[in-house]
C-alpha cells in the first residue's frame, strides 16, 4: 500500500483547511471519485483504490493509497493531490513516497 507524505518546497506551514472541506482542496478533480468521509479526514473512493488523506505532523500531510491498480497509478494520484494543495495554498508542493 502506497504511502506519502505531502510538504511545501519552502518548508513553510500549510495554511490550515477547515475540517469538512478536505475534499474541495484534496479530491482529484481527473478522477471519478466517491467521498466516504469528508471530515478530519478525508477518505475517498476511486476504482477499487480507497485514499485517505490527513493531516499528520506540522506542516505535513499524509495519503495511504490502499487497493491502487498499481504504484504507478497511486504516484500519479499522489502527485495530482499534491499539486492541488499547493494551488489550492499558493505554495509549490512537494510529495514524498514513503512506502511501497
Amino acid at each position: 500500500m502506497p504511502e506519502y507524505t505531502i510538504g511545501t518546497r519552502s518548508g513553510s506551514d500549510w495554511p490550515a483547511i477547515p475540517a469538512g472541506g478536505l475534499s474541495s482542496y484534496l479530491l482529484p478533480k481527473s478522477l471519478q471519485c466517491k467521498i466516504v468521509d469528508d471530515s478530519d479526514v478525508l477518505v475517498f473512493r476511486v476504482g477499487k483504490a480507497t485514499v485517505s488523506a490527513s493531516w499528520e505532523l506540522a506542516g505535513t500531510w499524509y495519503v495511504d493509497i490502499e487497493g491502487s491498480e498499481s504504484s504507478g497509478s497511486a504516484d500519479l494520484m499522489a502527485a495530482e493531490i499534491a499539486q492541488q494543495l499547493g494551488d489550492a495554498a499558493g505554495e509549490q508542493a512537494i510529495h514524498y513516497k514513503v512506502t511501497d
